[in-house]
């Protein structure tokens, strides 16, 4: 893809972290608005119910394109193969984004174009697969974990979109049910686990010398193990206690064995490690909800906005730095941003646990927080996207 012209089809990541980030900060600004009608009484009819939509585009309108972007330039590097040619990478944005935007039009428009959109989508979504297993076939490396454990999650989200069309075809709300587990414990998460496993320690070692890269095989297969266990649990109906509990204690052990204060040092760095905190939290949140009954809205927001996109700054921030020939360094806008993400986070998270009269005030707050997080970040990344790399290298 170097021999590209345009900066922006000079690498993977830059064709699918721009569309993300426009699409983060259209989706939030859509939410925030839906939210202000809510408030205001204002009546409007879309095809699906504003949450089931707002629960669909939260997990498959914003991650994918930064796991795209991200898969298709670290996953070269980690099997020691070249990357995609532009002929082969652009598809994936260029599907998601036509898929995102029929589905977007058809809030409006009705089912066929809901239903469209949701094909494309996946359509972007298995070329992204393919493209994976690809690579892995051709890989000589020995250690090809990580990457077959990623596409086997896109594979399963996947299953989420088809299930995902089946409720848009026949409007059973179980289709949404499945696709929301699926996507959630199937896809996303198993993601940005493994990711964080091979990528952290690795981080760590390299920003803080004399610490180990701990990244034990059994602690990945048995945290990837618990996440799928509570998705068919979910999906069944039964409790998720037993493997909240494991998963509480088994990310708190990671998050101690990657030196999280340690990080603190490295702005950059502890981004990475205060965005993985979150997920003790979450799952100790799950475990209070299997013992008391608390609400299942607050650990999912502690999944969603606390460690998934917390994480997706975090990852995506230093990717578009460090191919983009600029300083691995945060700066103190990228942290401000960051700082305020997390401070969102605790807002939407305290949301569904504070008395019924301040969760919509507080929904609205954290809203708008998050759409000025995402349009700050885009005003910052987007120009280094469309711009040739600072060191004047390939990329």
């Amino acid at each position: 893809m170097n021999s590209a012209t345009l900066p922006l089809l000079r690498a993977p990541h830059r064709l699918a972290f721009l569309p993300g980030l426009l699409a983060g900060a259209l989706l939030l600004l859509a939410w925030l608005g839906e939210l202000v009608m809510r408030q205001a009484a204002v009546g409007h009819a879309l095809a699906v119910p504003p949450t089931l939509a707002h629960g669909f585009l939260m997990l498959y309108g914003i991650f994918p394109f930064f796991m795209a972007g991200f898969v298709l330039t670290a996953g070269p590097r980690w099997l020691s193969v070249d990357g995609p040619r532009l002929a082969e990478a652009a598809p994936v944005p260029a599907l998601m984004t036509l898929g995102l935007s029929l589905w977007l039009a058809g809030l409006w428009f009705g089912q066929p174009w809901l239903l469209t959109g949701t094909l494309l989508y996946m359509a972007g979504l298995g070329w992204l697969a393919l493209l994976l297993i690809h690579l892995i076939r051709r890989s000589q490396v020995d250690d090809t974990l990580h990457a077959r454990l990623v596409a086997l999650a896109f594979l399963v989200g996947l299953v989420g979109l088809a299930c995902a069309a089946y409720w848009l075809a026949t409007g059973d709300a179980r289709g949404w049910l499945w696709m929301r587990d699926l996507a959630l414990w199937g896809c996303l998460l198993p993601v940005f686990v493994t990711v964080s496993h091979r990528m952290i320690p690795f981080f760590t070692a390299s920003a803080l010398p004399g610490r180990a890269a701990w990244r034990p095989r059994s602690w990945l297969f048995a945290t990837l193990g618990g996440l799928w266990l509570h998705g068919l649990l979910s999906i069944v109906g039964w409790s998720t206690l037993l493997p909240d509990a494991v998963l509480t204690v088994l990310s708190a052990c990671a998050l101690w064995r990657w030196h999280l204060k340690a990080s603190l040092t490295v702005p950059l760095l502890a981004m990475l490690h205060l965005a993985f905190a979150w997920l003790p939290v979450a799952f100790f949140l799950y475990v209070l909800h299997g013992l008391t009954g608390l609400s299942t809205l607050a650990p999912l927001h502690a999944l969603t906005t606390g460690f998934c996109l917390t994480m997706l700054l975090g990852f995506a921030s230093r990717v578009m730095l460090g191919h983009s020939g600029q300083p691995l360094t945060a700066s103190p806008g990228l942290r401000r941003l960051y700082t305020l993400a997390q401070v969102l986070a605790l807002v939407r998270v305290a949301a569904d646990l504070v008395p019924a009269a301040f969760t919509p005030w507080l929904y609205l707050i954290a809203a708008a927080g998050w759409l000025v997080v995402f349009a700050g970040w885009a005003r910052r990344f987007v120009p280094v996207l469309l711009r040739p790399r600072a060191d004047g290298k390939p990329g």
